[in-house]
């Protein structure tokens, strides 16, 4: 399996091939979220970004580190990896407990990195996944194969460095040049992370190349780069133009970065061309970028797509838009008037505002709208006299509605029940049969008669509240009894004579009330009679 052979979503992370020498000198972890399960990256300086990675090399040592936990030491050309097996790896576990060092084994396992609180070292390990034992050809194999992916990612790094581009640029100028994404992702956190220097990849370089020639028996060791990932070396440290493998575009990374914007803003000369070819389309987005900022919203579609011949079906959008709130804007405005207005004028004009709404609606196209909405705001503008009533009329009304109160000072607040209908129906015929002469003494008896019905109005209410009092002091009479009923008897039965008075004395009601509670709290299953004379609580 590559390192990055890879990408897709919904994969299984790859385990990159690294050299000790290299994940040694790693300390930069991240989780792309917050979630538990979210895979957790350990960046080197060349830009591997491991979740898991395969190393196979020589199994010296394993100790315990507690009763549960084995540590583990596997040795490649360049340095040792360490490993942790406990409850967790049972597998792993076993297969290091059993394993006799020395011994050739390949490991799979997740990259971890750990800090102490009191060191500024960072440590790297791996949490097998899994462990096995495999034969020296395996390991020359995975020699030959990691110094290939190093070569790999050092070429990448170095033109990462060549190019000057940083962050999603240099992310879309790898991925246009074939670099995996992932990959890519991971060179341009390693650069901004680690600063990492051409002196440093080049040393790197000579590492994966001597532990290549340990296999082929042409050198005896390879050593670890003597540089820290940020070093920048001496005179004689190659430069990024030595190392690279590829060349970034820096112009077309842009265009792909930056998205649709950046390519309009790299590219101004195609936009002119269907504007030239056609004049009313250029008028119509001059015109429409110089609207106030109310309309922008609009303005900004209709630009950006003048030469589709879009700007005519945005103006009639904003159009028929424009109606549909002046509709709104009509409507609430006829609405406010009629509530405004007496019952009367309501009944009166009623048909003439359903004929109105009937016009508005067939004009809703018609650019005539805004007179149509004046004079819908305007209602007052009517002949002197349209409205007015004549004397049968507005006899009529007063029997129906009554207009016995010239101003509101005269009208007490309605503070009792409303009366029934036909109390309203009986006083509506009386006040039919009364000569229309005696309107006057008539209105002057029914105001009085009118303020002093709130006088005897509390008196019934009143009544009523101590009614309702009374069969709340029934209730609470039931439950003083029962409360009695114990601490008379002691729970083992009250007399009856005695329970009576000591409710009476407690309460200070009568004695024949306490004796309709103690009824009703018989009746109702709250005590029983054990003997003739004594109650006793359920």
């Amino acid at each position: 399996m590559s390192d990055a052979d890879d990408s897709g979503p919904g994969r299984r992370e790859v385990a990159y091939r690294l050299f000790t020498a290299e994940f040694d000198d790693a300390e930069f972890d991240y989780s792309e979220s917050d979630e538990e399960r979210a895979p957790n990256y350990v960046v080197t300086p060349t830009g591997a970004r491991a979740n898991r990675l395969f190393a196979v090399g020589v199994l010296t040592e394993v100790e315990s580190v507690n009763p549960e936990m084995v540590r583990g030491r596997v040795v490649d050309p360049t340095g040792a990896f360490v490993t942790y097996a406990g409850q967790y790896q049972p597998e792993a576990l076993a297969v290091l407990e059993r394993t006799e060092p020395p011994a050739f084994v390949a490991l799979s396992g997740k990259a971890r990195t750990f800090e102490p609180d009191d060191d500024d070292v960072v440590y790297s390990s791996v949490r097998p996944e899994s462990v096995s034992a495999v034969d020296a050809e395996t390991r020359d194999r995975w020699v030959v194969t990691a110094a290939e992916r190093t070569l790999d990612r050092v070429g990448v790094a170095a033109a990462a460095l060549e190019s000057g581009l940083t962050g999603d640029a240099l992310r879309a100028a790898l991925a246009d040049a074939g670099v995996d994404d992932r990959l890519a992702d991971g060179v341009a956190l390693a650069l901004e992370y680690y600063d990492t220097t051409p002196a440093y990849l080049g040393a790197l370089r000579e590492t994966a190349l001597d532990a290549a020639r340990v296999v082929a028996g042409d050198a005896d060791e390879a050593d670890a780069p003597a540089l820290a990932p940020g070093d920048s070396g001496g005179p004689d440290a190659p430069t990024a133009a030595d190392l690279a493998t590829m060349e970034l575009s820096a112009p077309a990374t842009a265009g792909d970065a930056g998205g649709a914007g950046a390519t309009t803003a790299a590219e101004p000369e195609p936009e002119p061309e269907p504007v030239e070819a056609t004049a009313g389309a250029g008028t119509d987005v001059e015109s429409t970028t110089s609207t106030p900022d109310d309309d922008a919203a609009e303005a900004e579609p209709t630009a950006a797509t003048a030469d589709t011949g879009a700007d005519s079906g945005v103006g009639a959008d904003a159009d028929t838009d424009t109606e549909a709130d002046a509709d709104v804007d009509a409507d609430a405005a006829v609405d406010s008037d009629v509530e405004t207005e007496t019952e009367a004028d309501v009944e009166t004009e009623i048909g003439d505002l359903e004929a109105a709404t009937a016009d508005t609606a067939e004009a809703d196209d018609e650019p005539a709208l805004d007179a149509d909405r004046g004079d819908a705001e305007e209602p007052g503008e009517f002949e002197p006299g349209e409205f007015d009533l004549d004397e049968e009329t507005r006899q009529e009304v007063e029997e129906e509605y009554g207009t016995e109160f010239s101003t509101a000072d005269e009208v007490e607040e309605a503070d009792i029940e409303t009366p029934e209908p036909d109390t309203e129906a009986e006083e509506s015929d009386e006040t039919a049969d009364e000569p229309a002469g005696d309107d006057d003494d008539d209105d002057g008896a029914d105001v009085d008669a009118e303020a002093d019905e709130p006088e005897s109005d509390p008196e019934e209410e009143a009544g009523e509240a101590d009614a309702g009092d009374d069969e709340d002091e029934d209730v609470d009479l039931e439950d003083a009894v029962m409360t009695a009923m114990e601490t008379v008897g002691d729970g083992d039965g009250a007399d009856r004579e005695a329970l009576v008075a000591a409710v009476v004395d407690e309460h200070g009601v009568d004695p024949e009330a306490v004796e309709e509670a103690i009824q009703d709290a018989l009746m109702s299953g709250r005590c029983y009679e054990p003997a003739d004379g004594t109650l006793k609580a359920i």
